[in-house]
């Protein structure tokens, strides 16, 4: 007994005699709506990463053993050190979002999580992570074949007669990147709060592992959804920059291309700002009403950048603005029986509605055998429709989740690092004319103001003066002074001010 007692007590004295490991503070949280888990996390890249590492580290783990090793390298540790060396001398990434990949490392290692990949005889690393998020890019040195997908944006006299649209705008995405059980098992929302003042809220819509911009929404009501295109060139003019994170950084900066407002313009600047690898075709939105004007970016690192719009439509008809895998202004169009179908659809019928966008990409466009995410987004109502396939269903005939971008922008209630400042939100629409609807959250009573300023900074309306409960609240501004007295085009600043703390953004008067 003695003995044993002994040894108990040196047993003690060596775990007491060990380092005590404390995570860091967890930025986020996991919920699941009908099955499809939604993680919400914020503060700075390094904070947010980690949080994702934390909270769904295991599944990306997943989505690295299982489908980029295993799946995308044939399960060889050969061809992923062939496509490590490459990625590693040809390309560069901005540091936060080298930050963001050390983040997720570390996140997982406090969680508890195995970084260990039996097929490379190691743990994995940030550059693995980043490796992950460059799929799109490395996809003719792996055993995948092409990604496909495509999408189709409505508006104006098209969607006129629907009394739900009203001439707004609705976009219908089909994600074929070919059936993985892996994938269907670990589909993930991200929604980011960014603390960097440069930046703001954005969504996407993916898989674990993942956190740069597939299919992705900024809080300023702009969507980016990526395709592939069809004429690759081969590489050169490295380092290149992973085209998922350079859409991300379209949609994360607050303003891109420095005009004052955040539209498709600033994604077209950060795709033009870097060299890439790969041959993208991205379909961008921002809903303006019947005044609308959704744009295609095709670019591939031989012809650059080429942006088309409605003006440039081939088959397409009317207020409609389609994309497949297919170069239409980068290259000259090529035959594409989705594209086609899609055509022949709108020349029957040019007239839309939110069910029948969905309709008609399930019919002209629906790959059965490698759909594995359909979305739907309507940005004058925050609706966003959301499917992900069953392994042995494509996704577009699954019912879909139906969430709001605005209740997922609202920010999380209880967490000190979301509410230190008042949630004041883009305005919709942005630009507009002559009316747009401003909205704020607040999580406890607050004497606020909530103004309109011109850019010299002169007052140019009072919209908010009075003390205000908790919750969500929107306030409509016509474009007047207190007057009454219509104000010109160009770039106001609206600042809400609250005992919290005071925030503002810009927006864009066009008459």
């Amino acid at each position: 007994m003695r003995r044993l007692i002994v040894c108990l007590a040196l047993l003690l004295t060596l775990l007491l005699a060990l380092p005590v490991v404390t995570a860091a503070q967890v930025n986020g949280y996991l919920q699941t709506i009908d099955g499809k888990p939604i993680l919400t996390v914020w503060g700075t890249h390094s904070e947010r990463g980690y949080a994702a590492g934390w909270l769904s580290g295991d599944d990306g783990k997943a989505v690295f053993d299982d489908y980029v090793i295993e799946y995308l390298c044939d399960g060889s540790p050969f061809a992923y050190a062939y496509l490590r060396y490459y990625y590693v001398s040809n390309y560069s990434v901005d540091s936060k979002y080298e930050d963001e990949a050390d983040g997720i490392i570390q996140g997982m290692l406090d969680a508890g999580i195995s970084l260990y990949n039996s097929t490379l005889g190691r743990s994995i690393d940030a550059t693995d992570i980043l490796i992950c998020n460059s799929v799109v890019d490395l996809n003719s040195l792996t055993m995948a074949g092409p990604y496909g997908c495509s999408s189709m944006s409505s508006w104006g006299a098209a969607t006129m007669a629907d009394p739900t649209l009203n001439g707004h705008l609705v976009i219908t995405r089909l994600l074929d990147w070919g059936k993985h059980p892996t994938l269907t098992d670990n589909p993930l929302l991200v929604v980011h709060f960014p603390s960097e003042p440069d930046e703001q809220p954005w969504l996407s819509i993916g898989y674990a592992g993942l956190f740069g911009a597939l299919s992705a929404i900024s809080e300023s009501g702009v969507s980016a959804f990526l395709n592939m295109g069809n004429y690759e060139v081969g590489s050169t003019g490295a380092p290149y920059h992973p085209m998922l994170l350079t859409v991300r950084n379209g949609l994360e900066v607050a303003d891109y291309d420095g005009d004052g407002v955040h539209t498709p313009d600033d994604v077209t600047a950060a795709i033009d700002d870097r060299t890439r690898s790969s041959d993208t075709i991205v379909h961008v939105t921002h809903d303006n009403g019947p005044s609308s004007h959704p744009i295609i970016i095709e670019s591939n690192n031989a012809a650059g950048v080429a942006v088309r719009d409605q003006g440039d439509n081939t088959l397409i008809p009317g207020d409609h603005l389609v994309a497949t895998n297919h170069f239409r202004a980068l290259y000259s169009p090529v035959s594409c029986y989705r594209y086609t179908g899609i055509s022949d659809s709108l020349l029957a019928n040019v007239y839309m509605t939110s069910e029948r966008s969905w309709d008609v990409m399930e019919d002209a466009a629906g790959v059965y055998s490698s759909n594995i995410q359909c979305m739907q987004y309507v940005e004058s109502t925050g609706d966003l429709l959301w499917s992900v396939d069953t392994y042995t269903e494509p996704a577009y005939t699954q019912p879909p989740t139906k969430l709001n971008v605005w209740d997922l922008f609202g920010c999380p209630l209880g967490v000190d690092d979301i509410t230190a400042l008042p949630d004041l939100r883009q305005n919709f629409p942005n630009p507009f004319n002559p009316t747009t609807t401003i909205s704020f959250g607040l999580t406890a009573p607050s004497r606020c103001t909530l103004t309109v300023y011109g850019v010299s900074g002169r007052r140019v309306a009072t919209l908010v003066d009075g003390t205000i409960g908790p919750g969500t609240h929107r306030v409509t501004w016509d474009g007047t002074t207190d007057a009454g007295t219509a104000v010109a085009t160009g770039v106001y600043v609206y600042r809400l001010e609250t005992e919290l703390g005071t925030s503002e953004r810009k927006m864009l008067l066009v008459k």
